[in-house]
């Protein structure tokens, strides 16, 4: 009965995760007022502050200082910052300009790339369906490049930086909280010099437009690290094949978001997705074959 509850309560964090990294792209069309940059340095910046008070309270500032005295862990935490600081800048820049439904399809790419990566950095086997999955990728890319002329270098920036990014994540151990405190605070500096720097230059939107666009700029804080939060609280207590499956929820979200604000979607743009959409089933279909024959020899 304690099991079926865990399981029921993993499914609720989770799936409320994966909801709110959808709308999320919702909350962050009514900041165009603020420059991106400026968002971002925001975002970053309380999301620092929400974290550090989550620490305290969990009582987990012993896990920091010993990160900080690990040297193996700490670079790889450097590299990691920078990459998630990439993939923030680039899917707010894409969000305020135009750009959902190719951020989306970053998002529906990126497990196919994990795939990829097990591959190329485990050694690990593709099998027939995953095969056909990343084909039906690979096809769908060229025919955009071919059809449309354009190689779609957000949704493939995207998708990359995240894969990288959430692989090292798994190879060090630390907390989700603490590992994104860490991240952050590396880029603490740059983050306060650049609004320092962009407050003699051109002005902070924070404090000056409206109260309604400072709280939204606090907010960004919370919408950044709460999901995060119920995702490592959810993730631990359901199967990693359910994880699999709930991961769709947020980049259709964001496709549906970007077809409600009028973004361009032609009939290539239909076969591309259509492709993608077609190898994430059977790659998705296959996995959760295979973890019910694990489950049935177990």
């Amino acid at each position: 009965m304690q099991n079926d509850s865990e399981y029921k309560t993993g499914l609720i964090y989770t799936i409320s995760a994966f909801i709110i990294w959808g709308v999320v792209t919702l909350f962050f069309k009514q900041l165009t007022e603020v420059p991106p940059l400026e968002l971002i340095a925001h975002r970053s910046l309380w999301s620092l502050v929400l974290l550090a008070l989550i620490i305290s309270y969990t009582k987990k500032w012993s896990v920091i200082f010993e990160t900080f005295k690990n040297r193996k862990l700490l670079l790889t935490l450097i590299f990691t910052s920078v990459l998630i600081m990439g993939n923030w800048s680039l899917y707010i820049w894409a969000i305020l300009n135009g750009h959902i439904i190719e951020s989306s399809l970053g998002y529906f790419i990126n497990p196919l790339l994990n795939v990829l990566l097990g591959v190329l950095m485990l050694n690990e086997r593709l099998t027939r369906a995953q095969t056909v999955a990343i084909s039906l990728a690979a096809i769908a890319i060229v025919i955009r490049l071919i059809f449309v002329g354009t190689f779609p270098w957000i949704a493939l920036s995207l998708a990359t930086s995240f894969a990288i990014y959430g692989y090292l994540r798994k190879t060090i151990k630390i907390g989700a909280a603490e590992g994104l405190f860490i991240e952050l605070f590396i880029m603490l500096l740059p983050i306060i010099g650049f609004l320092f720097y962009w407050h003699n230059a051109y002005g902070l939107s924070f404090g000056t437009i409206s109260l309604r666009i400072d709280v939204l700029l606090v907010l960004a804080g919370v919408v950044t690290a709460v999901p995060l939060l119920l995702f490592s609280a959810g993730a631990r207590r359901i199967r990693l094949s359910t994880v699999g499956l709930l991961q769709y929820i947020a980049p259709s979200m964001q496709f549906c978001i970007g077809l409600y604000y009028g973004e361009e979607f032609t009939q290539i743009d239909a076969l591309v997705f259509g492709l993608i959409w077609t190898g994430l089933v059977i790659y998705s279909w296959s996995s959760l074959k295979q973890n019910r024959k694990a489950a049935a020899t177990s």
